[in-house]
């Protein structure tokens, strides 16, 4: 019984993707309107509401394009498979990778980008609440220890790496009345978002800075990271973990690295 309903939901969802017929198993009730009928009255159904997400998802992107170009977009990216989460909240993974292949797409090179930037936004967003690391935490620490630690990043933060103004686009079209220009020839740019209130902020990173952000997100432990860095981190590594501990970065040390002793 499990099994045979398994198939069945796997096959009602690929027809409701429209990349399968219905499910020969439905039938109609004598008098009543044909399944098929009802089923694709129910299938526009999901999609226009699975659209709807997606442009409340990424408004900057559907001002970039217009909401009927967005929409076409959103019905054809939905043909290619339905969402797999059982909730819309952040929903709108795969979307910046379909638009980067989508052809009509290919004349806003930056489009995939700001798509990406705004999923990030919203995973941010709704990330779990974490208390941040304080100047303080840090002050009563060894320097050995401080070396030591494999920091915990705050569940919010994300990273954000674009070779054009993403980020510049991205907020003319999703704040401002009139959208003003931007030079899309200022070269490439790092970010963190980060959300240790309830407002996710986006601050600037240098390419050094990034780097080393990635490495500690990748498990590093903070002298591992800083043995890694180049000349230009090391230069700067004091404005740098400065700002990531001003800006609440960390949220916690490693387990194992709290039971080390001074």
């Amino acid at each position: 019984m499990a099994e045979g309903l398994a198939e069945f939901q796997a096959a009602f969802a690929a027809a409701l993707s429209g990349r399968q017929p219905l499910p020969a198993v439905l039938r109609a009730r004598p008098g009543s309107p044909s399944v098929a009928k009802r089923f694709d009255v129910y299938r526009n159904n999901v999609h226009v509401s699975l659209i709807d997400a997606l442009e409340a998802a990424f408004p900057a992107v559907e001002r970039l394009v217009g909401r009927e170009f967005f929409r076409a977009a959103a019905r054809v990216h939905l043909e290619r498979g339905l969402p797999g989460r059982g909730t819309l909240i952040g929903y709108g993974e795969g979307f910046p990778e379909f638009l980067a292949g989508f052809p009509p797409a290919q004349t806003l090179p930056y489009l995939a980008d700001v798509a990406r930037l705004e999923l990030l936004w919203l995973e941010a967003y709704h990330a779990a609440d974490a208390a941040a690391l304080t100047h303080a935490d840090f002050s009563s620490m060894s320097p050995g220890r401080v070396a030591a630690a494999r920091l915990a990043l705050h569940p919010s933060l994300r990273l954000f790496a674009s070779d054009y103004p993403a980020v510049d686009i991205w907020r003319t079209n999703r704040d401002d009345e009139t959208v003003r220009p931007v030079d899309l020839g200022s070269g490439a740019e790092s970010w963190l978002l980060l959300r240790p209130g309830t407002e996710v902020r986006l601050y600037r990173l240098s390419s050094e800075g990034f780097r080393l952000v990635s490495a500690l997100r990748a498990g590093r432990s903070l002298g591992e990271a800083i043995e890694e860095a180049s000349d230009a981190t090391l230069a700067d590594l004091p404005t740098l973990l400065g700002n990531l501990i001003e800006w609440g970065a960390f949220s916690a040390l490693d387990p194992a690295t709290e039971l080390v002793h001074d």
